[in-house]
């Protein structure tokens, strides 16, 4: 993809909603100790946890991220302290640290409400992150416990505890479901009306720490802590869109919270508990791939594949990727091929059917692997034919898998100039045109297009003279840009520069005001989900997405060690509840 040079991250323009959602937790070995030392530092125990911050809902539609995570220390008590992410960069999240911390720091993120960052002056491992352990056996894999939560300056807002745990075990749950072929059930078995805290968003790891001591939550593999945090009001110091851990697997469990029921916003942050990190977009100036500087230069455009749940979140909650599914373990073998030396040619069912082959996997000789898949208004994916509201392509797309936190990247099959970029959501690749990816090694041909199947060739070779050795993706551009307003109409296909839009902004264009068709039938009910009245007022403290249709389905879901940074995205939904993760 981009040449020799090192991946690039232009530093994003926080706004104040800054929105954190991925966090990498696990069962704290040690107790939060601090201790003066003698240069006036004080050391800490406790467990790495990293978050990565989200922009506000706006923020997002100008393709805004944030160029690193959020990094604490937290004890056993939930006490924490953040820290530099860069000092403490040689140590896995999830393992139980000894740091040493001097003078508070200010960042960008105190501005958003966050507590300070402390210098960090040593640091060391104390314990590794422990193994994830298998799911215990029962009505459903994974169980939600939903808080209602009102943290410390906050309001109850309008939301009901109905409306979460309706989301969850209707939408969410069938999502999970499906995608993972029934390896991945969801469903709420406790479930809290409102409740003050007195902690806030500024320490989020004390705010789940609190609520799970109030209604007795314990973690543990495949359970999970739900806090719907009220939106009111929409300026609460550090308060994101929504915050999940990231596991290590799909049987890892965590803590999420979020500011809005849309089914498609808690299925996201539940990925990043199975250990997905996001879905975004690749764009190259005028090519697939390209280099990170000079002609054909690239930028990764965070959460930019409207198609998939863990990408942009809005109205439809879009199937798992390819690369997606296979990095969480629930790509059937029956579902795929692999294309060898030569030439391959391969018939693609859509991958809404759920049957057929449905996935071409593709890896160059440096072993960057891309995943082919076609889209068609089939199953989850109807919405393609109807609500179409971004007129995002039916077809043949090519996806490459990445790192962290961008862990699948859609590929531009009709790439724009980069004056174009903005406009262009039309990422299917063009039937009859070869397409060159993997420095030249591979090239891919849609051969044909029907509504039963597409068919691609992929040949493999030698790189082409002259061709440009795939290297990592660029990291997410910032760009600066106000929230897009939305049009009469939809924008149309861009197939030129467009003029007098500003280079490097990543901005999506907003919807149109096409009516969203109803959620599907809601799936059987396990049963009545135990209720707890709300209870007196206590300290304060607060805050506070759908489709059917198969795609994924396998015989068993692998506890395989997967790990993630994520957030949420969200583009444009109904009225503005403060949207963001």
């Amino acid at each position: 993809m981009c040449g020799e040079m090192s991946p690039r991250r232009v530093p994003a323009r926080l706004p104040r909603s800054l929105a954190v959602a991925g966090a990498v937790l696990a069962v704290c070995a040690g107790p939060f100790a601090p201790s003066a030392q003698a240069d006036g530092g004080e050391t800490v125990v406790g467990e790495l946890v990293q978050a990565w911050p989200e922009t506000s809902p706006e923020g997002q539609h100008a393709g805004e991220s944030h160029e690193e995570p959020l990094t604490f220390v937290e004890g056993e008590d939930g006490t924490s302290v953040r820290v530099p992410t860069a000092a403490v960069g040689d140590l896995e999240p999830g393992s139980t640290v000894e740091v040493t911390v001097g003078a508070p720091q200010t960042d960008e993120a105190v501005a958003d409400g966050y507590e300070p960052a402390r210098q960090v002056l040593g640091a060391e491992l104390v314990a590794a992150a422990p193994a994830a352990a298998p799911v215990p056996a029962g009505s459903v894999t994974n169980q939600v416990t939903v808080v209602m939560v009102v943290p410390h300056g906050g309001t109850p807002d309008g939301t009901s505890l109905d409306s979460v745990v309706s989301a969850v075990n209707d939408p969410v749950a069938r999502f999970w479901s499906e995608q993972t072929g029934g390896a991945v059930t969801v469903g709420v078995t406790q479930a809290q009306d409102w409740i003050r805290t007195a902690a806030g968003c500024a320490d989020p790891t004390a705010l789940w720490d609190e609520a799970a001591a109030r209604v007795g939550f314990q973690p543990g593999p495949g359970r999970h802590l739900l806090l719907y945090v009220s939106s009111q009001p929409g300026d609460l110091p550090g308060c994101s869109y929504g915050l999940a851990q990231v596991g290590s697997s799909a049987a890892s469990g965590g803590r999420l919270y979020v500011r809005d029921d849309l089914p498609a916003l808690i299925a996201h942050e539940l990925g990043h508990n199975l250990g997905l990190g996001h879905s975004s977009g690749l764009q190259c100036d005028g090519t697939v791939e390209g280099t990170v500087e000079g002609p054909g230069a690239c930028r990764t455009a965070a959460y930019r594949d409207f198609y998939d749940v863990m990408g942009v979140s809005w109205d439809r909650v879009g199937s798992l990727t390819a690369a997606q599914a296979d990095r969480l373990g629930v790509l059937p073998a029956a579902a795929t091929q692999t294309a060898g030396p030569g030439t391959t040619t391969v018939t693609l069912a859509p991958l809404g059917s759920g049957g057929g082959t449905r996935a071409v996997r593709l890896t160059d000789a440096a072993g960057t692997a891309y995943w082919l898949e076609y889209r068609a208004p089939v199953g989850r994916d109807e919405w393609l034919g109807t609500d179409n509201r971004y007129r995002l392509d039916s077809g043949v797309l090519l996806h490459r898998v990445g790192a962290l936190p961008d862990t699948s990247l859609l590929l531009d099959g009709s790439p724009s100039p980069r004056a174009g970029w903005e406009a262009d959501l039309q990422a299917a690749l063009r039937p009859g045109v070869p397409v060159s990816v993997g420095g030249g090694e591979l090239t891919v041909t849609v051969d044909a297009v029907t509504a039963a199947g597409a068919t691609v060739t992929v040949v493999g070779g030698a790189p082409a003279a002259g061709a440009v050795a795939t290297a990592p993706a660029p990291a997410p551009d910032v760009l600066p840009g106000a929230a897009a307003t939305a049009p009469a109409t939809a924008p149309a296909p861009v197939t030129a520069a467009a003029p007098g839009t500003a280079a490097g902004t990543a901005a999506v264009p907003a919807p149109t005001s096409t009516p969203v068709p109803a959620s599907a039938p809601a799936a059987p009910s396990a049963g009545p989900v135990p209720a707890v009245p709300a209870e007196a007022a206590a300290p304060a403290e607060a805050a506070a997405s759908e489709p059917a249709g198969p795609s994924w389905t396998t015989p068993a879901l692998a506890a395989g060690s997967v790990l993630g940074i994520g957030g949420t995205a969200l583009a444009a939904r109904r009225l503005p509840l403060l949207r963001r993760r």
